[in-house]
């Protein structure tokens, strides 16, 4: 890979024109891609339900009205004045027609009122209410009696109302049930709106929302107290929508603002700023543009929630950009950068990509905004961006800076912090076993203290309160009692002179059997939140592990990379249950986020240990300095949430200053320790031969000079490692290492065309005799005397000039 890009870099830095014009063709392409998409704001597309449990939700938000707005008037004394008021004012502002309303007064209105109530009869019933129906059924003639009693309220000139409440509820089993939500209804005068847009589609409730309020508020300009409020479902979904783009802008300015104050103080140059502002908007344009190719409909909210993403794209430029103060050129800092980006982009892309299967829309559109960003922004970073800051390469940053001295910190080297992390992470593993889920969509919305008055005024109204009902104990009455009730009114009725069908509702009601449907959903988001959070964790993990292995070329390094972010994730969820919070539908996804940040850092962490260790030239420090900045612009980029009033996005700034901090500290850490470990004995000085897990589970097996040879290279980097390996296969097949070296008057000669491997293989077959080895570059001689120190004595090296 390293080749590859050194070799479009060649490529294009000879063809200027080229190159300006494969960039601004296709940011065209992009550009115009954005003209096709459309954008939604629906927080329930973060819920995890399959196709039967979003159609449940949808009934249950039918059924409870979800789209319906409700005009409130709370002033008893003016109520009728209000309400007449109002409805001049929207028949003279509603030119366009789109407001069907309805009040209390209007028969059809009270008469689907009242079947909705009856509808939720169950969800109501208290066990008082039954023991008082079992003491009526225990009453002689208790039918008969009933019967006759509707018969006389039908002759009454009021039976209207009446008539509709007897086929509902002919024997008055459920009469003491709308006396108690009678003083709210008597107190109460409502307009009804139905919206034609629905409970979700905020961009155009929102135009409606407005058209009431107009109204309201000519109405309330009359009142002193103001009594009539708006209410109901959009108008707590346009309510919300507008408190995520006021929280988001805020969070972003506040944000903005840190991080250039931030990166001025580490790069003091405009230009470096704009670089790395271009690099992720170029990637932000990439991801909209490709998003818009697999569906029309974007999730606004997902777009907001993925400014997270933008923290872990930084690192691509800023790390290059950064780089570029450590070496000579740009070439060479390309040679050195290329690998640790890229592995890092792969295994968060991937991590990313394993949102795409999960039942959750709003996730899924998540996974691939993510990884399209991502891989846009390291396209740009790795094509173009080494061509914008060439010119600038030899600014080097103070040694006195205190992002250098950090840089220089060795937590390593503390014993007592090293076993004070072992000794918490013990206890926070027991403490993260009681890490929580909230379902419950109503925390993740926000509500001003006056909607959640409204809303509760508005529950005792229309009888919307559940949390008491006992279902099981509806479904053992209305099978015993209720079909004893229901046989014998169909026998008495018309001998009372009732019609077959008269009480067809009472007999609908008694012969449901509902679910409890408030904890029936909620019990299936928790277990599919559970799923899809153990997924996510198992999945990402095995993906980041699997490209770690493989772009490490150990499954040591694998191992020692993931070790961090496994650690980091025990801590946040310990720290998460001891602070009390939550995961909900929206910050769940930090699983993800916390595993594609923290490849990457330890990708670094583990490069630099390995550059150290071949080349004996200080690196880690600038990988250090890289992950602090990096670390700090996501710290502030999300934690500037932590001002919101929004709870989904406060949500995701608290579990995020956990994760950066958790992150951060295992990068720190663990490669150096566990890598000092593999390759230096107890003294600190380099062991003959490194530690591997061959060597831990068979310390009975006995090396040859091949495997000793390959175990020296093992962990100065992948390419040299799989060179070597690659050269060593062919010479253990070719039997024919002794041969290949030329002798002159008092040396032997050996032209060694890969990394220093034929010839301490050759060295340490003949012991006896003395060698030269010819290496074709100084990396390549570097990394082999390295490799044979203190091995081969009998060995030197020398440049091929």
């Amino acid at each position: 890979m390293t080749r590859l890009i050194l070799h479009i870099y060649d490529f294009l830095k000879v063809r200027a024109r080229l190159r300006w014009t494969s960039l601004l063709l296709l940011t065209t392409v992009l550009a115009l891609l954005l003209t096709g998409g459309s954008y939604k704001e629906d927080i329930s597309d973060f819920l995890p339900l399959d196709s039967s449990q979003q159609q449940a939700l949808l009934d249950k938000q039918s059924q409870a009205g979800a789209q319906r707005i409700y005009v409130l008037f709370q002033d008893a004394d003016s109520a009728s004045w209000a309400l007449s008021r109002f409805c001049e004012v929207l028949e003279r502002v509603d030119t366009a027609q789109v407001v069907d309303y309805a009040t209390t007064d209007d028969p059809e209105a009270m008469e689907e009122a009242m079947g909705t109530l009856y509808a939720r009869m169950p969800y109501l019933l208290t066990a008082a209410d039954y023991a008082r129906i079992d003491s009526m059924m225990a009453e002689q003639d208790f039918i008969s009696r009933k019967l006759e009693d509707d018969k006389q309220m039908l002759m009454l000139p009021s039976a209207g109302m009446m008539a509709s409440q007897i086929r509902h509820d002919p024997l008055g089993l459920f009469t003491p049930v709308l006396e108690r939500l009678r003083p709210a209804m008597a107190t109460r005068q409502m307009l009804f709106v139905d919206s034609p847009y629905g409970a979700s589609e905020t961009e155009q409730n929102a135009r409606l929302v407005a058209l009431l309020q107009q109204v309201c508020d000519s109405v309330n300009a009359y009142s002193p107290h103001g009594t009539v409020h708006l209410t109901g479902g959009p108008v707590i979904a346009v309510g919300n929508a507008r408190q995520i783009k006021h929280d988001s802008m805020m969070g972003i300015a506040l944000a903005a603002v840190l991080i250039l104050l931030l990166l001025w103080r580490v790069f003091r140059q405009v230009r470096h700023l704009l670089l790395i502002a271009l690099s992720i908007g170029w990637g932000w344009l990439f991801a909209l543009g490709c998003l818009t190719l697999v569906h029309n409909d974007v999730s606004v909210i997902v777009i907001g929630i993925s400014s997270i993403i933008v923290g872990i794209a930084a690192n691509y430029p800023l790390h290059l950009i950064a780089h570029c103060s450590h070496t000579p050129d740009m070439r060479s800092a390309l040679k050195e950068i290329v690998m640790p980006l890229v592995v890092g982009n792969i295994t968060t892309v991937g991590a990313f990509l394993a949102l795409v299967p999960l039942n959750a829309v709003a996730l899924r559109d998540l996974g691939l905004f993510s990884a399209f960003l991502l891989i846009g922004t390291i396209l740009f970073v790795l094509l173009w961006l080494p061509h914008m800051v060439q010119q600038t390469s030899g600014v080097r940053h103070q040694t006195s800076d205190i992002f250098s001295r950090m840089g220089n910190v060795s937590l390593e080297n503390k014993s007592w912090l090293v076993w004070l992390v072992v000794t918490l992470t013990v206890v926070l593993g027991y403490f993260s076993l009681q890490t929580s889920f909230d379902a419950d969509l109503r925390n993740i919305n926000f509500m001003t203290d006056e909607q959640r008055h409204d809303m509760q005024q508005l529950e005792q109204v229309v009888g919307a309160k559940t949390e008491q009902a006992d279902l099981s104990q509806w479904n053992a009455w209305r099978s015993t009692q209720g079909a004893l009730l229901c046989r014998q009114l169909k026998e008495m009725a018309p001998q009372t002179g009732f019609a077959d069908g008269s009480f067809q509702e009472f007999y609908k009601l008694i012969a449901a059997t509902p679910a409890d449907e408030a904890s029936s959903l909620t019990a299936a988001i928790i277990s599919n939140l559970s799923s899809n959070f153990n997924y996510i964790g198992w999945v990402c993990g095995f993906i980041v592990f699997f490209f770690l292995w493989f772009s490490l070329g150990c499954i040591e390094l694998a191992l020692l990379s993931f070790l961090p972010m496994a650690v980091s994730w025990v801590w946040i969820l310990g720290l998460m249950a001891l602070l009390g919070i939550q995961f909900n539908v929206v910050n769940v996804i930090l699983a993800t986020f916390i595993f594609g940040q923290g490849d990457d850092y330890t990708i670094f962490m583990t490069e630099g240990c390995q550059f150290e260790y071949a080349y004996r030239r200080k690196l880690l420090a600038s990988y250090k300095n890289s992950i602090i900045i990096s670390a700090l612009i996501m710290f502030i980029g999300i934690g500037a949430l932590i001002i919101a009033r929004h709870p989904a996005l406060f949500s995701l700034a608290e579990v995020t200053m956990i994760g950066m901090f958790s992150v951060v500290l295992m990068a720190y850490l663990f490669p150096p320790l566990i890598f000092r470990w593999l390759v230096s004995d107890a003294q600190g000085l380099e062991r003959r031969q490194p530690i591997t897990l061959r060597r831990l589970l068979m310390p009975w097996h006995k090396n040859d000079c091949y495997q000793l040879v390959s175990d020296r290279y093992r962990y100065r980097g992948v390419e040299i490692s799989m060179a070597v390996n690659r050269q060593l296969r062919r010479l253990r097949k070719s039997a024919a290492a002794d041969c290949r070296f030329v002798t002159t008057q008092q040396e032997n000669r050996i032209q060694d065309n890969g990394w220093g491997e034929t010839a301490l293989l050759t060295a340490l077959q003949h012991p006896d005799q003395t060698f030269v080895a010819l290496l074709a570059d100084d990396d390549r001689l570097l990394v082999a005397r390295h490799a044979a120190e203190h091995l081969a004595p009998n060995l030197r090296f020398m440049l091929n000039s």
